[in-house]
């Protein structure tokens, strides 16, 4: 309060000239605001761990910094309040978790690629006995770093972040899919250069291709984008339908999983992943605990080994990914909130994308040619080829997509705004 030392911060309070100094200083503030965001962004700052939960992890975590910085926080400290105020604004765990993911599938890659696509990649609980110490050890590191669960850990992460984008928000379809291809298409555009360089049998039209994720042969994980590009469309169908009436959504989640039930091909099976993280949100907080999180941990990453291939399987799958999501959602821990996890997160998407040719440039030094036994070249292998990838993912993500989402972004604002003067025009 005025006159006993307290800063106050009632205005009508203060005097004229008391009142302009600190609207300056104010703007002012606002200035160092947006200078740090781009600064801090360009070069993948991990923002520490969230204390509010909530918010879109994709694009939109910096939407309202402007209401929450302290004026007196920044003064003192600029970089590193606001860094503390804009984390509230957004769950990094789930940005870690999505960098873990992308870890896993690179170096499932490897262990691939070195133990071989027999009994290490196919072994089952059934077909087990018998099997060499070598089979045993490569299995054992399929199953601690699955690529295929990671991927619909991905796809039902897209299905909560979109669907989070979208809850209080609609500018309209089309700036919707405009902001999406700037999300998705550069970054696979630069990874098809790279990966076609990098590959002297790869044609331009197979280049050309995977720049629009049409041709998966250059980059066997391009499939993936296409379901995620079909599953964009099916959360803005969702958002959309549950805005309208929660009927409407409903309704779009019982056909979704009835779809999958009888047509198993990837783009309809595994649209259910992100009905199921559409819904995270709407689960009671009764239901996300430790022991369901350790329960979807473990049917995540043993369903192929127990089960074998087939519907049930990915169903495990699927619900072991919702556990897993619908946990780190609303709950933090040290596995996906260390800096290390939040780095990969933010590069994640090119890293992903990049894994291969990190793997192309480890063999062309001549790794794979190594003399040694096959767990101590796994192990040079995975060290190299993703260590490579990761310098690759963060100059592509400052170089591509960092600029690709601002160009996004802006073309979504364009549109909108055409879209609402065109009615009041007429």
């Amino acid at each position: 309060m005025v006159g006993t030392g307290e800063r106050t911060h009632n205005f009508h309070f203060l005097s004229r000239d008391d009142a302009r100094r600190r609207g300056r200083e104010a703007r002012r503030c606002s200035g160092r605001i947006l200078w740090w965001r781009r600064r801090l962004g360009r070069i993948g700052w991990a923002w520490p761990r969230a204390e509010i939960r909530g918010m879109d992890t994709d694009d939109e975590g910096c939407q309202r910094a402007d209401e929450l910085v302290s004026l007196d926080r920044l003064r003192l400290d600029p970089p590193r309040a606001m860094a503390r105020e804009m984390a509230a604004l957004r769950n990094y765990d789930l940005d870690g978790l999505r960098g873990l993911a992308a870890l896993s599938v690179a170096i499932g890659h490897c262990a691939t690629a070195i133990g071989g696509l027999g009994p290490a990649y196919r072994m089952t609980f059934a077909t087990a006995r018998g099997a060499t110490l070598q089979d045993a050890v490569f299995r054992l590191l399929h199953i601690l770093f699955h690529a295929d669960a990671a991927v619909i850990v991905f796809f039902v992460l897209s299905g909560l972040v979109l669907t989070r984008s979208l809850r209080n928000r609609d500018d309209g379809v089309i700036p919707y899919v405009a902001r999406r291809f700037f999300r998705l298409v550069p970054v696979a555009a630069a990874s098809a250069l790279i990966i076609g360089f990098l590959t002297p049998a790869s044609t331009w039209a197979q280049i050309l291709g995977a720049a629009v994720l049409y041709d998966t042969s250059l980059n066997g994980v391009l499939w993936t984008l296409q379901i995620e590009a079909w599953g964009s469309l099916w959360v803005y169908a969702a958002a959309t339908g549950k805005r309208i009436h929660p009927v409407l959504f409903l309704g779009l989640l019982a056909a979704t999983f009835a779809v999958s039930y009888f047509d198993h091909r990837p783009i309809p099976l595994f649209m259910s992943a992100f009905a199921l993280g559409a819904i995270v949100d709407d689960l009671p907080a009764v239901a996300i605990n430790r022991v369901t999180a350790i329960f979807g941990l473990v049917a995540l990453m043993t369903a192929d080994f127990l089960l074998g291939p087939g519907f049930a399987m990915r169903c495990w799958q699927m619900a072991g990914a919702f556990c897993v999501v619908a946990y780190v959602a609303r709950n933090s821990m040290w596995l996906t909130s260390n800096s290390f996890a939040h780095f990969l997160g933010r590069v994640s998407y090119p890293f992903y994308l990049l894994h291969l040719a990190g793997a192309l440039i480890a063999v062309k030094l001549g790794v794979r040619a190594m003399g040694i036994d096959p767990f101590s070249l796994f192990a040079v292998y995975s060290v190299v080829s993703v260590g490579i990838a990761i310098v690759l993912a963060w100059i592509t993500h400052l170089a591509v997509e960092v600029p690709g989402m601002a160009i996004g972004e802006k073309a979504r604002r364009l549109l909108t705004m055409r879209q609402r003067v065109a009615p009041a025009a007429a």
